[in-house]
Formats: C-alpha cells, structure tokens, sequence
C-alpha cells in the first residue's frame, strides 16, 4: 500500500462519512499526516477529537469520523495534545446561541380552615395556591466541536408583594448556579433554572378579609440575567428582560 493523500479503499470501511455542514462559526482546523496502524497515510484538516474519535476532512471536502485507536500510537498523542491546546483558546464569537422561554413549572393547591372573626370556624374556607415559574434554557453549540465545562450562573429577579417595579424598587434577586451538561457538535442541552413561587390567596364562599380583599402574590418572577462560563471564561451573557443588565447589579 502506497501512502497517499487519501485513505485508500480498504482502509474506508473504518471510518463513517458524515455530512459536510457548512457551520458559522468555524473553530480551528489544522492540516496533519495521519498513518494508521498499518502505515497508510493521509492528509487532512482534523476538526476535533473527542472521545475515542477524531473528526476529519479531506482534502476533496469530505467529513470523516476515524477512530483514534486506528491511528499511530504518536498520531494519537499529537492529536489529544493539540485538543488539549484547541480547548485552552477562547471560543469564537457566536459560538453559543441561547433559547430563553419563561414557564409556569407547578402548580399546588392547598385549602385551609379559616376562622371568623366572631369566633365560628369554616373548613377549607381559603384556598391557596403556589405557582413556581422559572425559565426553560437551551444552549446551542453553533460550532463543529463539543464543549465541556460549562456552567451557567444566573440571577432570578421578582417583584415583591405586589410593589411596582420602579428601576430597582420592589424587585429581588436570587443567585444560582449549575453544570451543563456537555453539548456534542451542532448540539444543543436544555436546563430549567430554580423557581420562584406566586402565592395566591383566594377566600371561598361568602368570606371577604378587610385586610387583603380575595387574592394577593408574594413574589411575581420578572426576569432572568444568565451568564455562561467554560472554566473561568465567560461566553456567553444575556438577560430577560434586557434592561436588567444596565439596572440591576450582578
């Protein structure tokens, strides 16, 4: 077997093509000569490496994933030490597209007895009810390679027992912070935030509170301020709405 610039024929039925996507943006490519175990060679920009494979395109414009394990034991160690680097240098802009959607999680009833103020007793003559609403997030990888150590910090803002929000009046802030999980190739994950819980009140029957009337809510959410590390970089920012980012304080 010659080397060539092209993995011969009995050397394809080891590797599965994929589909060429035209992927905007585009993380680094580097050209390598990769030999396999049996000393065939080729030419070719490696895309990424992850896991026990390697993703390729020749020089023809076809996409390639090859197990590492064909390869040389150097070609092996050259390509893991250059997804070490690859995973070291900041991420393209636009390398992370973020789906922000608010949502009512649960809902959970709860009837409790009420007494009178001349003393008498209803059973079950308020109802409360707790709404938890969060946000639904999806993180799109917009790039050719997985991302890993990825985290999300977010603050969660609601109004307080009714209080009109005005700049920063009336509203609260509860800090989170959680893993994502890792985002293959073109991939996406979603995650739901913490929740915060409107508490309504409603009296049944004739029952009527001088104080509050039939409903009131703690808390209401507001919005959402996320921010997106790998590692200690931040990649990512946003906030719904997006005035919280000039308002508030992180």
């Amino acid at each position: 077997m010659q080397n060539a610039h092209r993995f011969s024929a009995p050397f394809r039925p080891l590797v599965s093509a994929l589909v060429l996507m035209c992927v905007m943006p585009r993380l680094h490519a580097d050209p390598f000569t990769l030999t396999d175990k049996q000393g065939r060679s080729i030419k070719a920009d490696v895309l990424s490496v992850s896991g026990d494979q390697v993703k390729i395109k020749r020089d023809d414009g076809q996409v390639f994933a090859l197990p590492l394990a064909s390869l040389s034991e150097d070609d092996q160690k050259k390509l893991k030490g250059w997804a070490a680097t690859e995973a070291a240098k900041p991420l393209p802009a636009g390398a992370i597209q973020v789906e922000l959607s608010r949502g009512k999680f649960d809902t959970v009833k709860k009837d409790i007895d009420v007494t009178l103020t001349n003393g008498d007793l209803v059973k079950n003559g308020r109802t409360l009810t707790e709404e938890k609403w969060g946000y639904a997030i999806t993180v799109v990888n917009r790039t050719s390679q997985p991302f890993d150590n990825l985290r999300a910090e977010y603050l969660l803002f609601a109004t307080v027992d009714n209080i009109h929000v005005d700049e920063d009046k009336g509203l609260k802030k509860k800090r989170y912070q959680t893993p994502i999980a890792t985002i293959p190739e073109l991939g996406r994950t979603s995650f739901r935030t913490e929740t915060i819980s409107a508490i309504k009140s409603k009296y049944n029957g004739n029952i009527v509170s001088a104080k509050t009337g039939d409903s009131t809510s703690r808390e209401t959410l507001h919005g959402v301020w996320l921010r997106i590390y790998r590692g200690t970089e931040l990649v990512y920012e946003t906030a719904m709405p997006e005035n919280l980012r000039t308002t508030q304080k992180w």
